[in-house]
């Protein structure tokens, strides 16, 4: 019951405002925990999108140098994880409440309405791929203020640090801060000689 009427508020204050006034905002602690049993070592978090999906409410898109990442945060929150070489295609559209962002995949359609612009162009942007942007010209054609484009990326930033600390660092850092944590688990009793290798 308090869901729907946290929800129904939100929906209600999208109507008023004629966007979202929380799609800008860094995303919650909570948000952060739950994507980040989902990254993979290897990937790197390139842009990501708040808005709302139809019949779901509250979701979040995050698109990694791999795979794209639908994070739902209602009453059951879940993470669904699609390649990016499974995306058939992907666009944008100024909406009556913010942006729209579309991704097609092999039998399904994902939508999130309710985005703010910076976050909507970039995200669609890193979800087209340079290969696949030409086809796209809404994507390539829709300009960013200077000031939307730095708070899209400071939010991105943010995002990959509190999401994936060690990949925020520099090389050089990470590879000595992985490097002080083999030592200390030698050290420790934590990790054999074979092991080091």
């Amino acid at each position: 019951m308090l869901d729907f009427f946290r929800n129904y508020s939100e929906q209600l204050e999208i109507l008023i405002e004629g966007d979202n006034p929380h799609a800008a905002e860094l995303l919650r602690h909570a948000d952060v925990d739950l994507l980040r049993n989902h990254l993979n070592r290897d990937e790197r978090i390139t842009a990501y999108a708040t808005g709302r999906s139809v019949g779901v409410g509250r979701t979040i898109w995050v698109v990694t140098s791999h795979s794209l990442l639908v994070v739902q945060t209602g009453t059951r929150p879940g993470v669904r994880k699609f390649s990016l070489g499974s995306i058939e295609q992907a666009d944008i559209e100024k909406g009556r409440y913010g942006h729209a962002l579309s991704v097609y995949l092999p039998g399904a359609r994902l939508g999130l309405y309710g985005v703010a612009q910076g976050f909507a162009v970039l995200t669609a942007r890193a979800l087209a791929r340079p290969a696949r942007l030409e086809a796209t010209p809404a994507i390539a054609q829709t300009a960013l203020s200077e000031e939307a484009q730095a708070h899209a990326q400071h939010a991105f930033a943010d995002l990959t640090v509190r999401a994936q600390p060690l990949l925020a660092q520099s090389d050089a850092e990470a590879r000595q801060l992985l490097q002080q944590t083999a030592d200390r688990a030698r050290s420790g009793g934590q990790q054999r000689a074979p092991e080091a290798a």
